[in-house]
């Protein structure tokens, strides 16, 4: 059986803010199929990774998108093949919620005033992240976690290959951030590629297949199992953990 095809990789890549190394150095590929999640302390670099791959952050080193270099793509086949949704998001004037989805349609050419099947993708979209009660409020009145949602929720009818993500759980409550990251790990099993940045590690070793999991300069790259071990997250994160067996599975407490 044919390996699944791979989305992202970098090579060698090298990450900076300002004269600061974040990152050094960096072999990593990402197959359809699989759901990674990035975890680091703050300031590591999560956010700068996830725009460097985007293409929107230089970098040093190698990125392929679909074995092709981000440069030999147009923003529009950028799209098609990618999408980002930012950690925070800012809106400059009122538009229903369901208009706002809908924005994920225009690199395929139907945006607003589409086709009406299309506004169906929208209110289904809505629906999957929990918000479909929403779909005429106006996107300057939610909360700053239904607005988060808004953002997946217009990736999903963007509809590219791979979903990367920063912080899609920060402003969710607890049910939404289950919600949340069961959605992506079902875009995962439906063949798409996820990367998420994340901060509440419990939820990546539940729900991720893979994790990147920065340390300073450096990384460790590969399954669950294999880099999520207590002496692996206690030097990237600098403090002891301790491994638990929950009904979930396998969790990790702080000391």
């Amino acid at each position: 059986m044919p390996s699944p095809p791979v989305l992202l990789q970098a090579r060698q890549l090298t990450l900076r803010a300002g004269s600061r190394a974040l990152l050094q150095g960096l072999d990593w590929r990402v197959q359809a199929g699989e759901f990674w999640c990035v975890l680091g302390r703050n300031g590591i670099g999560k956010s700068t990774l996830l725009h460097a791959v985007a293409g929107l952050h230089p970098f040093e080193g190698e990125v392929l998108l679909q074995g092709q270099a981000l440069s030999a793509f147009s923003p529009l086949q950028l799209a098609l093949r990618r999408g980002l949704v930012l950690q925070h998001q800012q809106d400059a004037f009122s538009l229903p919620v369901l208009e706002a989805v809908m924005a994920g349609r225009f690199a395929h050419g139907d945006g607003w005033g589409g086709p009406g099947a299309h506004l169906g993708l929208a209110r289904e979209a809505l629906e999957q992240v929990g918000l479909g009660h929403l779909g005429t409020q106006d996107v300057l009145r939610l909360s700053g976690g239904e607005r988060q949602r808004v953002a997946l929720a217009t990736l999903l009818v963007q509809s590219p290959a791979l979903y990367l993500l920063d912080e899609p759980t920060s402003h969710q409550d607890i049910a939404a951030q289950l919600q949340v990251m069961q959605l992506l790990q079902g875009l995962a099993q439906q063949g798409k590629a996820v990367v998420t940045s994340c901060h509440d590690i419990n939820l990546a070793r539940r729900f991720a297949s893979h994790i990147l999991l920065l340390d300073g300069t450096s990384a460790n790259a590969g399954n669950v199992e294999t880099v999520m071990q207590p002496a692996l997250l206690g030097a990237a994160f600098g403090c002891r953990f301790d491994q638990l067996e929950s009904p979930h599975g396998v969790v990790f407490v702080a000391g």
